[in-house]
């Protein structure tokens, strides 16, 4: 650990390639030259892209639509062209780093899914995840954050069924961390006054299911330009006694802890003086490391 007094920095959301199959195609070479995506090298430059930036401990969370495993559990077209790969492959590629002495957890990035939760957790049960993240990034049939294809729904039904979805998800019991939990507001329909009053339950069933939310950087590099959550409401999850994790949402070596003088200084600003890092699931509060 090289923060400073035992103080760190981590980062629990990234991925080993880019989402979409051109995107994979284009940027292939970068990793075929270590010998795959899950591969030690690759891994590594994700691990001294982290170094050179501050931070610490990483978790590799690839999103649970990339594996053949998932890959009839949703209609999207999106889903099915990407569930190309094998999770034992990417299982056995992040242990090997870690048996190599890298920093680096093994994690997923699983979407909620309310009429799948059988298959949810039996997928989960079979590997030993560190740290599961639960992302909505769709409400039946919508996509939330598909630039190909927005949701075309005002902005009162978009928050009412994104904020029940992530409710539902917070109270599964499925996940460690909630992801970008206020992900519909990515292109820049903020959450309207008509849902306040479902603000404040969602902080509130957060609070009492225990789940940890992430403060992500990725929204900066986003239409909306923000975090993910908005820093008021962060605050409002840390009066709630949320716990927090730090996350880049990094698809690329280059944006693993990208922004983090901003997400640090966010969580300075709403209250939190400390990180939660995870081992087998089970989390550990620390302090988090000041900005280089």
């Amino acid at each position: 650990m090289s923060g400073s007094l035992g103080r760190m920095l981590t980062d629990y959301h990234m991925h080993t390639q880019p989402d979409g199959v051109g995107a994979r195609a284009d940027g292939a070479e970068r990793w075929d030259a270590h010998g795959g995506p899950w591969s030690v090298g690759w891994l590594a430059a994700y691990v001294a892209a982290a170094a050179a930036r501050g931070v610490d401990e990483i978790a590799m969370t690839e999103h649970v639509y990339r594996f053949r495993d998932a890959a009839d559990w949703h209609d999207d077209v999106f889903w099915r062209e990407e569930a190309t790969a094998s999770l034992d492959e990417y299982v056995g590629g992040v242990a090997a780093a870690r048996d190599g002495g890298l920093p680096v957890l093994l994690g997923i990035e699983m979407d909620w899914l309310p009429h799948r939760t059988d298959e949810i957790q039996a997928l989960l049960d079979r590997a030993p995840f560190d740290v599961v993240l639960g992302s909505v990034h769709w409400i039946g049939a919508t996509p939330v954050d598909n630039p190909n294809d927005p949701p075309r729904l005002d902005a009162h039904d978009l928050w009412e069924a994104y904020l029940d979805a992530v409710i539902a998800a917070a109270e599964s019991g499925l996940f460690d961390v909630l992801a970008h939990v206020d992900l519909a507001k990515i292109f820049g329909l903020r959450a309207p006054d008509s849902v306040a009053r479902r603000v404040d339950e969602l902080v509130e069933c957060v609070a009492a299911a225990g789940v940890a939310i992430e403060c992500s950087t990725a929204g900066l590099r986003k239409p909306v330009g923000e975090l993910y959550p908005d820093p008021d409401l962060l605050a409002r999850f840390q009066a709630a006694g949320v716990p927090v994790t730090l996350s880049s949402d990094a698809h690329r070596p280059e944006d693993v802890g990208r922004d983090y003088s901003t997400a640090v200084a966010a969580l300075r600003g709403a209250g939190y003086s400390t990180i939660t890092r995870f081992a087998e699931r089970a989390p550990e509060q620390v302090e988090f490391a000041p900005w280089m």
